[in-house]
C-alpha cells in the first residue's frame, strides 16, 4: 500500500522527467545567474546604441558645418573628426560596465543594490567627465579659429546629477539628524556646482578663462564621481551592518 501511495505521489515528478525538451526547472532554478547575464547584454546593446546615435548626431552636425564658410568649415570638420574619435571610448564605457555586471560574483541582493548601482553611477560619471573633455577640446579648436565649434549633443549632466542624488541625499539626511545642516548644505552645493556657465568664444581674456574652467569642469566632474562612490559605499556598508546585526543581535560589550 505505501510503495502504491509513494508511486502515485512521485507521479508529477516522474512525468515531469520524461517530458521531452523539458528544461524549464533549471532555466529557473538558475534564474538568478541569468538575471547577470542578461544585464550585461542589455548594456551591450545600450552601447551600440548610443554609439550609432552619437556617430549619427555628430555626422549630420559635421555636414551642417559646410554651410559657414572658411574658418567654421575648418573648424567644423575638425571637430566631428575628435567627436567621431570620441563616440568609441564614450560607448566602451558602458560595455565595460555591462561586463562588469554579467561577470559579477555576487548575490543577488548585494548584486542589485550595489553593483548594479554602483556600476551606473560610475558609468555615468565616466561618460559626462569624457563629453566634457572633448566638448572642451573642440572648444579650445573653436578659440583658435575664432569660430563656433560643435560639440556632442549629450546632455548627461541631469542624468549624472540623478544617478548620485541616491548617495548624497542619503548623506544630507544624515548630516541633518547630527544637526550638522551647514555641512549638508555646503554638501549639496558642491554636487551642484558648474563651472561652465559661459562659453569659450572670441580672442579675449574672458574667453581664454572660460575655456580653461571647461577643463577644471571634468576634475570637478570626477571629484564628484568619486565622493559619490565613497559615500554610497559607506552607507551600504552601514545597512549591510545592520541588517546582519538584525538578524543575530547582540550588545558589543566585552565580557569580563
Amino acid at each position: 500500500m505505501n510503495k502504491i501511495l509513494e508511486t502515485i505521489l512521485d507521479l508529477p515528478k516522474t512525468v515531469n522527467e520524461k517530458l521531452p525538451k523539458n528544461c524549464f526547472n533549471e532555466m529557473l532554478e538558475n534564474s538568478e545567474e541569468s538575471i547577470k547575464k542578461w544585464t550585461g547584454l542589455v548594456f551591450k546593446v545600450g552601447a551600440l546604441v548610443l554609439l550609432v546615435v552619437t556617430l549619427t548626431s555628430v555626422i549630420s552636425d559635421g555636414i551642417n558645418s559646410f554651410n559657414g564658410e572658411g574658418l567654421e568649415i575648418i573648424s567644423g570638420v575638425l571637430c566631428s573628426l575628435i567627436l567621431i574619435y570620441a563616440a568609441f571610448p564614450i560607448s566602451q564605457i558602458i560595455r565595460n560596465a555591462g561586463d562588469a555586471l554579467a561577470g559579477s560574483k555576487s548575490k543577488i541582493v548585494d548584486f542589485v543594490f550595489k553593483d548594479f548601482i554602483v556600476e551606473n553611477i560610475k558609468a555615468l560619471g565616466h561618460i559626462t567627465a569624457l563629453v566634457a573633455l572633448f566638448g572642451a577640446i573642440c572648444s579650445t579648436v573653436g578659440f583658435i579659429l575664432n569660430s563656433e565649434a560643435n560639440s556632442l549633443s549629450l546632455d548627461l549632466f541631469s542624468g549624472f546629477s540623478y544617478a548620485y542624488a541616491l548617495p548624497v541625499g542619503a548623506a544630507a539626511q544624515f548630516l541633518e539628524m547630527l544637526n550638522l545642516g551647514f555641512v549638508a548644505g555646503v554638501l549639496n552645493d558642491f554636487f551642484s556646482w558648474d563651472l561652465t556657465t559661459s562659453a569659450a568664444s572670441g580672442y579675449t581674456v574672458e574667453g581664454l578663462i572660460s575655456l580653461g574652467w571647461e577643463y577644471v569642469q571634468v576634475i570637478l566632474i570626477l571629484a564628484k564621481l568619486y565622493f559619490a562612490l565613497a559615500v554610497y559605499n559607506f552607507f551600504y556598508k552601514i545597512l549591510t551592518a545592520l541588517a546582519t546585526w538584525i538578524k543575530g543581535p547582540y550588545l558589543p560589550f566585552k565580557s569580563l
